[in-house]
């Protein structure tokens, strides 16, 4: 088998209308991603998505493009079931250990996966060593401007039967500079988020790297707690994600777990995360780490390590959540999942995949990814064709 053809499709996004599920729509002003399609001489074709986010990946479109262009170049003629040389490959386009080029690696890795397991018959997860449950729990975030809107969209997630809640706390600080009064406006709509939800559904307070001094970040939790000890908060991301002293002293003094998203960006990060002893949990994204690959070693260093691993959305498609499920599927460890990416948009090109039902996410046993593309609705959504063949 030899790849014969590789294709990118640069889709706009549109948000749904403001108020859906009361969070997204203001999260994402203007999104866009690029659909990969690998043709084989078999007859099979693979997909791949790369999202981009020049705020979170610092990737533009035409950034992910002209990558995926030289990746086309030199993957022409290869055999798609050799991952290994197919990275080895990509090297020579952006180097054997990349930076911000990890969406566009992610999307032809993504791909190569969808083709082995249409070849060999099974499900991704399967390749990836298979699957501890195909049925999920989910994550969402929620995001309010006052203590007052974010407590009633938490109890409406709730009803939602979301059994965990990333509750933004970085916008005010972020905004208006580090100080005691935005970081008091952020504390009390971490305080309102924990006094509308039930003790059972989990609360990360995602700072997002605002909060910048790890003391500040004790003190503030410290106070929460010294009022009422709760035992389901978490703090994600407080300090920049290279401060993984900061992150460790605030662990040590904190007797909550603390997890670590930004950080994690290679299996080398996460070495460096584990002996600085800087996290009880990660958020584990597969596009930034550059495919299921290198996100399963990431997460088999966090089994050995006791570390636990959440799943966040950033992937905006069904086919990019979809992935998040398969490896959702291969965690020893079931913490709520976030792959409802997909829904905070109008429209989808894909059919099929993961399944969001009565408050839970359902992974069907199809061969690859269990994604189909429509093909009338890709044309219409698609901005700027791009084919190099």
């Amino acid at each position: 088998m030899r790849i014969t053809r590789l294709q990118a499709f640069p889709l706009r996004l549109r948000a749904v209308k403001p108020g859906y599920a009361a969070n997204q729509s203001t999260a994402l002003p203007g999104s866009s991603t690029v659909i990969v399609r690998i043709d084989t001489d078999s007859g099979i074709s693979g997909l791949g998505e790369a999202a981009a986010g020049t705020v979170y990946f610092h990737q533009t479109m035409n950034g992910l493009l002209d990558l995926l262009r030289g990746y086309a170049n030199l993957l022409d003629g290869a055999d798609p079931l050799d991952r290994i040389e197919a990275h080895r490959r990509m090297d020579r386009v952006s180097g054997a250990y990349p930076q911000a080029v990890q969406p566009a690696r992610a999307a032809i890795d993504l791909a190569l996966h969808d083709i082995a397991g249409k070849a060999y018959g099974c499900p991704v997860y399967e390749l990836l060593g298979g699957a501890w449950r195909t049925e999920f729990e989910l994550q969402t975030s929620a995001y309010a401007d006052s203590p007052a809107s974010m407590a009633a969209q938490c109890r409406t997630l709730v009803r939602k039967r979301y059994r965990s809640l990333k509750v933004k706390v970085g916008n005010v600080v972020r905004t208006k500079g580090l100080s005691a009064e935005s970081l008091k406006a952020e504390k009390d709509k971490l305080v309102a988020a924990l006094r509308a939800v039930p003790d059972t559904v989990a609360v990360d307070a995602d700072a997002n790297q605002s909060w910048r001094n790890a003391k500040s970040a004790v003190r503030i939790v410290d106070e929460i707690q010294r009022a009422r000890f709760h035992a389901n908060l978490s703090l994600e991301q407080p300090l920049h994600h290279l401060d993984l002293e900061g992150h460790r002293y605030i662990r040590e003094r904190l007797k909550i777990p603390v997890v670590l998203d930004e950080s994690v960006l290679s299996p080398e990060a996460m070495i460096q995360i584990v002996r600085h002893g800087a996290a009880d949990r990660i958020v584990l994204k597969w596009n930034r780490v550059g495919g299921l690959g290198a996100a399963r070693k990431i997460a088999a260093i966090c089994e050995a390590a006791g570390i636990g691993v959440s799943l966040d959305t950033m992937p905006f498609t069904l086919l990019g959540d979809t992935a998040n499920a398969h490896l959702a599927a291969t965690l020893r460890d079931a913490y709520p999942a976030d792959l409802e990416g997909f829904q905070w948009f109008t429209d989808t090109p894909f059919r099929g995949g993961v399944e969001l039902r009565a408050g839970r996410a359902h992974l069907p046993r199809t061969p690859g990814l269990g994604v189909e593309i429509d093909e009338k609705k890709l044309r219409a959504m698609t901005i700027a064709p791009e084919d190099w063949r």
